[in-house]
């Protein structure tokens, strides 16, 4: 499993383009090299249409269907497959489960596009959010700003920096900036210039709010 495991990690920083027929290849390789492609159930895999693609490509593959078969090409060139998975087909793939040889969209990532989507739709939080990434920000990027927080919080006191790909990490910058001292922030943040930056008790209150919202997910 390690072994299999490491050549996985290797195949998912290949070099040149990421194309759905790249990226089949160098799965086919993977499960050739192990030689386990005969042993496979389900694909999971994101909703990316590149991933979508290669696992429909390396699916057929092992199911021996080759390159350059009417049924292959008709699979590959249908529109339909490469559209995002409505409701309907979703249902459709709960209860297909069972079947072999199957790609299934991962729940992490499917629920990291919903919450993703949500927070970006959610603008009454917008302007308390946008204050959270540039403390943090100026936090990691500047060093006056770094030691006027440090001289006042100490050093095991930060703000964690959200990333784009991770829906989890803008719940934890909050709840960092929550973890400090309202009042104390916002005295560091006029002393440096930063009077925009202050929080006021009502986008104080709103992240507390979202931090309730977002910890169940």
């Amino acid at each position: 499993m390690h072994e299999l495991s490491s050549s996985l990690l290797t195949c998912s920083r290949f070099s040149g383009s990421h194309t759905g027929d790249h990226i089949a290849a160098e799965v086919e390789s993977t499960l050739d090299l192990h030689d386990i492609k005969h042993n496979i159930d389900y694909v999971l895999t994101d909703n990316a249409a590149n991933m979508k693609k290669a696992m429909t490509i390396a699916i057929y593959r092992m199911e021996n269907c080759e390159e350059g078969d009417a049924e292959y090409e008709a699979v590959i060139d249908n529109p339909e497959i490469w559209q995002d998975i409505d409701d309907t087909d979703q249902r459709e793939m709960t209860v297909n489960a069972h079947c072999r040889k199957k790609r299934l969209a991962c729940f992490d990532h499917t629920l990291h596009l919903v919450v993703g989507d949500g927070l970006k739709d959610t603008k009454c939080v917008s302007s308390a959010l946008a204050k959270c990434c540039k403390i943090s920000c100026m936090l990691h990027t500047s060093s006056l700003f770094y030691d006027a927080f440090e001289q006042v919080f100490g050093r095991n006191k930060s703000i964690t920096a959200a990333v784009l790909t991770r829906w989890n990490s803008t719940l934890q910058q909050i709840k960092s900036v929550l973890n400090l001292d309202m009042k104390t922030l916002c005295d560091v943040l006029e002393a440096q210039g930063q009077k925009h930056l202050v929080f006021s008790a009502c986008k104080w209150a709103q992240l507390h709010e979202l931090v309730e919202l977002l910890d169940p997910f």
